[in-house]
């Protein structure tokens, strides 16, 4: 980690003559230099404004890389490499864009990710442009024609298509390049030939040009939901749109924490703020935890809402940019969007929603690790806009912030909309005998029985086991081996083949046909031996996934029609088209992950099964709790939500488990309240902030050391500074090899974030750590594995 004058006097000097050009601009590139750099500008490449993007020679070949001007016009004195220590500063090589592609506002939440998070600036600046936008996808060249101002067009035109080639332009307004029109339609109309337009140019009296034109795909599904119009909005949505709306007409930074049941109606009251900002002449952003529940929140919204754009990465390159494009030339008024969204270039942003705020999806896991509903609180800060942060679940986190910042306020909807009737929950305990049909049966015989009636009244139902493939271990119950991933330390996965329909696995050779074991870190594939490699024994097949289950409903309910939603399903079928049949009741059950826990409105959806309520709870993981009360709560949430009564089937191992009894009961006070006692008593989120600093290496000996170099810096500067900040480790992570990279980890506990700020900005300030390993800083992570 170089200090700031080193590296810029390093990559900076140069022993040719001091190139021309009056003034300096600072520079960020696009790597993993922690530093920013200066160049002079060539007196033709001036002006030059922050956040625009330059061609730059860099390091001591020269290399051409690209960054972002983050300064402009610094003066000579301030800059790096001024003449009053002997160096000549490099010039910059281009221009790459023709205006900035982030305003200033934009430019100072990258500076204050970059120094939360502990990130280059020039990876930050990176990641808020998409790739589409910095590649110009789906822009074309298009020639185009029009009439010049003040040429005597009647004595100079003699040909009849030449007149009528005139007449057209004079018809279609065509008087300058901004109202051009494209060159093959005026061909076309008048039927004549390019050359006839080009002796028109000769004679001055049309000019032809090119323009950039962005190819407009749809983006919008249609017919997922209702408009959404003549809803009348109940007594506490209506108090908390009234809070909502004082805070916005203020013109001050607020945060409201919109805590609402399933089915309480927080996408009305989240529209009806959004139309109260819009009126105003302000514009909104949406945030979703994820792709797939862009297609009924879109749509609803496309319903209200004239000028609405989409950014997900789902999207083709050619449509992300557009809909960039129109959102920066201020053609839109709400953006919707999973995580990135939350940089839309949107100018005069009244108001930023984050729906399901509590989502770990939100947690960027590649550098710069932001998490986008901080980011989003943040933006909304530099703004001086409101932000809503909506859930039937809230962090943690946004819960104290709501009980110590006096920004945060707190807005309940504790009923359901119409006074609908929460699901009834039913615990089966599946260390019961008999409670399955089978052996290693997933659904017990409450929840089947119940699955049939519904299906029997013409009635729909979901089903959630978190947990994708076909069974989650390879195992020899003999000698006890497990099949193991040789690139990382962990199981390997089963699927089996899509496309291919077999009562059973069957063995050829020495392999089991019909799959493959997969490992879900570095996506290995292999095939899986009949014979255990060890002792010569059967391999069996042990654990619970999400194709097991619908293999297990395709034999159970013949005549039922069941789709499984995973991210492997999803990788080879639409999910909009998906969720449409759905809608229309030609799918009667769903069954898959996580996916289908969140945001999903089906009225006819009368059941609701979680299959396993325990995979979350046995990960050595502190917010474990907190997921596996989420994750059944929300999904919970998508039954009985309309006049029909929804039943819920929560299958466990574990019923005495406090997470499990507070969800049964639908407590959330409860819960809330007994996991804060453990969370401040071990010094953890949201008591205390937290870090996390990964070293990876293929060397384990090279890792340790530099992980012992690491620590010993990390104590110096504790101790120097006297900062109340606890270090623990290093310590093997729990995965400790993935990709044939050994890991260990640092933990670092502070009781704010001042002291977390503090700590790495002098650790950031030091040399490299040597022996160099790969090094990740994780700032507030959400996931400890």
């Amino acid at each position: 980690m170089p200090s700031r004058d080193q590296t810029a006097s390093l990559f900076e000097v140069e022993s040719s003559p001091e190139l021309p050009g009056r003034h300096i601009i600072r520079v960020a590139v696009a790597s993993a230099a922690d530093t920013q750099f200066d160049y002079r500008v060539p007196d033709e490449l001036w002006p030059i404004e922050p956040g625009r993007r330059v061609e730059v020679p860099f390091g001591k070949g020269n290399k051409l890389e690209v960054g972002f001007c983050v300064e402009s016009d610094v003066p000579q004195g301030k800059a790096f490499g001024s003449a009053d220590r002997g160096i000549r500063l490099k010039a910059i090589r281009r221009v790459v864009d023709d205006e900035p592609l982030l305003d200033r506002p934009l430019m100072e939440l990258a500076r204050w990710i970059g120094d939360y998070y502990a990130c280059p600036l020039g990876q930050v600046l990176a990641a808020m442009v998409p790739g589409a936008v910095k590649r110009a996808a789906g822009v074309k060249r298009q020639r185009c024609v029009y009439l010049l101002a003040g040429a005597d067009v009647l004595e100079a035109v003699r040909g009849p298509k030449q007149k009528r080639l005139v007449t057209v332009l004079t018809e279609r307004g065509a008087v300058s390049p901004e109202s051009a029109v494209e060159v093959g339609q005026v061909l076309a109309r008048v039927q004549c030939q390019p050359a006839t337009l080009k002796r028109l140019a000769e004679k001055g009296i049309v000019r032809i040009r090119e323009r950039r034109v962005l190819s407009a795909l749809p983006v919008i599904p249609e017919g997922m939901a209702n408009d959404g119009q003549g809803i009348v909005l109940n007594e506490d949505q209506r108090g908390a749109l009234a809070h909502i709306c004082r805070q916005i007409e203020t013109g001050h930074f607020g945060v409201t924490l919109l805590h609402g049941v399933t089915d309480s109606g927080k996408t009305e009251v989240y529209i009806r703020a959004i139309e109260h900002v819009v009126k105003q002449g302000r514009a909104a952003i949406v945030l979703l935890p994820e792709i797939a529940l862009t297609a009924q929140t879109v749509q609803r919204f496309s319903a209200r809402f004239e000028r609405i754009a989409v950014m997900h990465s789902g999207l083709k390159p050619g449509q992300r940019n557009v809909q960039w494009q129109a959102i920066k030339a201020g053609d839109t008024d709400v953006v919707i969007g999973a995580r990135s969204a939350v940089f839309a270039p949107l100018a005069n942003v009244g108001l930023i929603v984050v729906d399901e705020e509590h989502e770990p999806s939100y947690k960027q896991d590649t550098a710069p690790r932001y998490h986008g509903r901080d980011v989003a609180i943040k933006r909304a800060q530099l703004a001086g806009a409101h932000c809503i942060l909506g859930s039937a679940t809230p962090s943690l986190e946004s819960l104290r912030n709501c009980r110590t910042r006096p920004s945060f306020a707190l807005a309940r909807l504790p009923r359901r909309v119409k006074d609908l009737p929460m699901p009834a929950m039913k615990l089966v305990d599946m260390r019961q005998p008999g409670i399955t049909e089978r052996p290693l049966e997933l659904l017990s015989k409450p929840l089947g029985e119940h699955l049939a009636q519904v299906v029997a009244r013409g009635e729909q139902a979901i089903l959630l086991l978190n947990r994708r493939g076909y069974s989650n271990f390879v195992f020899c119950p003999s000698c006890r081996h497990t099949l193991q991933c040789r690139n990382c330390d962990a199981a390997l996965t089963f699927h089996k083949k899509t496309g291919r329909r077999a009562p059973m696995l069957t063995v050829t050779g020495r392999h089991m046909d019909y799959g493959y074991a997969m490992c879900h870190h570095c996506l290995a594939q292999t095939l899986v031996p009949r014979d255990c490699p060890l002792c010569g024994k059967a391999m069996t097949m042990i654990g619970l996934g999400s194709q097991r289950l619908e293999e297990e409903l395709a034999r159970k309910f013949p005549g039922v029609r069941v789709v499984r939603v995973d991210s492997d399903s999803m990788a080879t079928q639409d999910y909009y088209e998906l969720l449409r049949e759905f809608g229309q009741g030609r799918i009667d059950v769903l069954a898959g992950t996580q996916i289908l826990a969140k945001g999903l409105h089906f009225p006819n959806v009368t059941l609701v099964g979680v299959v396993s309520a325990d995979t979350c709870l046995c990960l050595p993981d502190f917010r474990s709790n907190e997921r596996t009360f989420q994750l059944i709560a929300q999904v919970a949430g998508r039954a009985g939500r309309s006049e029909k009564c929804g039943t819920v089937y929560v299958q466990t191992y574990f019923p005495e488990q406090p997470a499990i009894k507070f969800a049964m009961d639908q407590d959330f006070a409860g819960f809330v309240a007994e996991e804060m006692k453990h969370r401040e008593a071990c010094h953890l989120p949201p008591h205390w902030r937290l870090a996390m600093i990964v070293l990876r290496d293929q060397k384990h000996d090279k890792l340790e050391a530099a992980a012992g170099a690491l620590r010993q810096r990390l104590d110096r500067i504790v101790a120097a500074q006297r900062l109340p900040a606890k270090v623990r480790g290093p310590m093997p992570a729990v995965i400790s090899r993935i990709q044939r990279f050994h890991r260990v980890q640092i933990i670092v506990q502070a009781p704010d974030a001042a002291v977390m700020c503090r700590l790495f900005t002098a650790l950031r300030a030091e040399r490299p750590i040597r022996p160099a390993v790969k090094i990740a800083i994780d700032i507030d992570p959400v996931n400890l594995l």
